[in-house]
């Protein structure tokens, strides 16, 4: 059926006449256009105008909200077929454009002859289907022409045949209301070419043939019927007649052609002209029927967006082998959901002219508009801040994806603070100067004046380099100990403990490790590039530091008795001050194991004199108070090992030993400045004045002042949980006079 262009018209009926294959007849405007005359449009962009089906050229415009398409009264696009649910589509405008859904109706909505599963973008000009409607989608100014047009593959798709959208309250109510009074039709002299179009929401009468939905739905009923009788002549033509025993025989007559037999159709389960295998007769289709093969499911694509990114610089993207860009770089394209894809990236790190190849799988997940994907590429970087003149830059290493091949890259132009990417590996890196060999010689060495050891990973990503003129004079020293706090002297001077670090003039040095209790270490350095000198030196005993260490393996194994034996053979070593310290207060540990507690006590004391093993010695003492049920005695040796040590071993240690000797009260330490203030518990003084120690404290809240003469009160809260130790450290304000 030919499609008709309608230019507007006056409230005049269309003619009967049908209109051929052929008539290419336009219905011109008049004066009389009304508001959704399409040569004329009343409105302003955006609008739905319908290109295709009943009221084509009918304007509706849009709101900058949801709009409801379908056939319901109130709807902002409202088209009256019952091929159109009552609320069909929702279209609406968004920050990303404009947005259309199908809201569930029964012949479903397209958007350029693609099927709308979730909510997709359209455009200015799209075409959008909801039954037998065509609409357009307009946001700018365009010309009539350009609106009415229908693209080629929208004008020739296929017709469906559409279900009527069965009817609810409302829609029963709009049914049954009283029809509109109709026009009557007008009458034109013969042959004279020009209609007029019906008034707003009334169809024009054009003819059986001219009305698409009839045409298609006589076509279907001719077809079922068809069909139908076709079946049941089949079924009638083959039931099995009864035997009858003939008394005549045959008579044969060549010249004669026998007479088609009729054969089942294919739905009896044969193919005419064909005898099943294992029939009887031709056309006995009652054996086996043929198998019917499942059709294959049709998986929907949808539009979606890929969002990629990279890091830790750009990327060649490709995708579905095609090249997209670099990125950052977002693209629209249609996939199936939950199917795997993949994405490729091409990493260039033209400095040292390497690259890296990255594939990501990734997946649409239902409902999902925009896909994320970010490629990580195993690369990092050096910045260089400060270089010297004329040095040549050097760089060798071996790539974390491929460790068995060495790359080097010479570097001849840099640019300060600009990045320069390389895989993650580990490298060493050089500068090289060129030196002349006597001052009337032509000849140039390179020598080597600067060298690092580095790695790039991701969690050290990025090596920083700053080398002055001055840098290359002197050299880094990094000397650990074992055990640590040995003296380190260079040259015979003491310049710190180990752990050391520092610099050094380049040439040669004297390096001395020293430490009571261990033989004297020495060695000599000699440097002539700037390169790091790192050392790790474990010091050897003296006798009375061996008679030590196997005493403590001993006390490792609970072995009291031969512990205090080594200890015995260590003090008779001349031990160093240190030693014997150490020695003491392993005599009082194994002495206190062994339940004598008076020659443990007598051990610490010793042993608390050296300030090595000061605050062990303290707890040995804290331990045997306890022991002796003398707490009075053994927390202010606790608070003051909990307050004053650094070793975060010793911190545990007196930690556990707290809980251990208070495991249900809680203590509070009192601490002035000045020292000597009165404190006041919930209103109750205390006998000691500051520094003092309240324990035996039960849970719960509790007021305390700190008052002294000459300065301002402090008033404090504390409330005290289980087993806690708070120390409190007032500074007093003296009163202004």
């Amino acid at each position: 059926m030919a499609d008709k262009k309608l230019g507007g018209g006056t409230n005049s009926a269309i003619s009967d006449r049908t209109l051929g294959p052929n008539d290419h007849t336009v219905i011109r405007p008049s004066e009389g256009d009304d508001e959704h005359t399409p040569s004329k449009p009343l409105y302003a962009p955006p609008y739905l105008v319908v290109v295709d089906g009943p009221r084509a050229g009918a304007h509706f415009p849009l709101n900058d909200g949801k709009n409801i398409i379908g056939r319901a009264p109130g709807n902002a696009v409202r088209l009256e077929d019952q091929s159109v649910s009552r609320q069909h589509a929702e279209l609406e405008k968004t920050p990303s454009g404009w947005m259309i859904k199908d809201l569930g109706s029964k012949n479903g909505t397209s958007v350029n002859g693609k099927p709308v599963v979730e909510s997709v973008v359209i455009g200015h000009k799209d075409i959008v289907k909801t039954g037998i409607y065509q609409l357009r989608l307009v946001t700018q100014e365009i010309t009539a022409a350009e609106e009415m047009s229908l693209p080629q593959d929208a004008a020739i798709a296929d017709r469906t045949v559409f279900v009527s959208a069965p009817p609810d309250g409302q829609t029963a109510k709009m049914e049954n209301m009283p029809p509109e009074p109709k026009m009557e039709q007008a009458s034109f002299p013969e042959g004279s070419g020009e209609y007029e179009a019906y008034p707003e929401g009334q169809p024009p009468k054009t003819g059986l043939l001219q009305n698409k939905r009839t045409l298609i739905m006589l076509v279907v009923l001719g077809l079922l019927v068809i069909v139908a009788g076709a079946y049941f002549a089949n079924r009638l033509l083959f039931k099995s007649p009864k035997k009858t025993v003939s008394k005549k025989p045959a008579i044969t007559k060549p010249a004669t052609k026998p007479k088609p037999q009729l054969r089942p159709t294919a739905k009896e389960g044969t193919k005419p002209g064909k005898t099943p295998p294992g029939s009887d007769k031709p056309g006995d289709a009652t054996k086996k029927p043929i198998e019917k093969k499942p059709l294959k499911s049709v998986v929907k694509k949808v539009p979606v967006f890929l969002d990629f990114a990279s890091s830790p610089m750009s990327a060649e993207v490709t995708f579905q082998k095609e090249k997209l860009g670099k990125t950052p770089l977002r693209i629209n394209v249609e996939l199936e959901p939950e199917k795997t894809y993949k994405a490729e990236a091409l990493f260039e790190m033209p400095e040292i002219k390497e690259k890296y190849e990255q594939t990501v799988d990734f997946k649409l997940e239902k409902g999902e508009s925009v896909v994320p994907i970010l490629f990580r590429g195993p690369i990092g970087m050096i910045k260089i801040n400060d270089l010297p003149r004329d040095v040549e830059f050097y760089l060798e290493g071996k790539f974390s994806y491929d460790r068995f091949q060495d790359r080097s890259a010479k570097l001849t132009e840099i640019v300060l603070q600009k990045p320069i990417y390389i895989p993650y590996g580990e490298y060493f890196l050089e500068l090289r100067r060129a030196r002349q060999l006597g001052e009337t010689s032509q000849t140039y060495v390179t020598d080597i004046i600067f060298r690092r050891d580095f790695s790039i990973a991701k969690e050290s990503p990025t090596f920083m380099m700053e080398v002055s003129e001055g840098d290359l004079k002197v050299f880094p020293v990094k000397i650990k100990s074992e055990p640590p706090n040995s003296d380190v002297f260079i040259d015979g001077k003491k310049v710190g403990e180990t752990p050391y670090e520092g610099n050094f003039p380049i040439g040669e040095h004297n390096l001395v490790l020293q430490k009571e209790g261990y033989f004297e270490h020495s060695e000599k350095l000699k440097v002539d590039i700037n390169t790091p000198f790192v050392a790790s030196v474990k010091l050897k005993t003296s006798l009375a530091g061996a008679h030590l260490n196997n005493a403590k393996l001993a006390m490792d194994r609970q072995m009291w008795q031969e512990a205090i034996n080594e200890l015995a053979e260590a003090l008779n070593s001349k031990p160093a001050p240190s030693e014997t310290a150490q020695a003491n207060y392993m005599l009082g540990v194994c002495y206190l194991s062994l339940n004598d507690i008076q020659r443990a006590m007598g051990y610490f004391e010793q042993a608390r004199e050296n300030k090595d093993v000061r605050n062990q010695a303290m707890l040995g003492l804290v331990s045997g108070y306890a022991m002796m049920q003398r707490l009075d005695k053994a927390l202010p040796l606790l608070v003051e090992v909990m307050l004053k040590a650094k070793d975060e071993s010793v911190k545990r240690e007196a930690t556990d030993l707290f809980q251990k000797i208070s495991p249900f009260r809680s203590v509070i330490y009192v601490y002035s400045e000045p020292q000597g203030a009165l404190v006041t518990v919930n209103g109750k003084p205390v006998a000691q004045r500051t520094p003092v120690i309240l324990h035996e404290l039960p849970l719960g809240n509790y007021k305390i002042r700190v008052e002294k003469a000459g300065y301002q009160p402090t008033d404090l809260n504390m409330n005290l949980a289980v087993n806690e130790f708070n120390p409190i450290i007032v500074k007093l304000k003296p009163i202004p006079r």
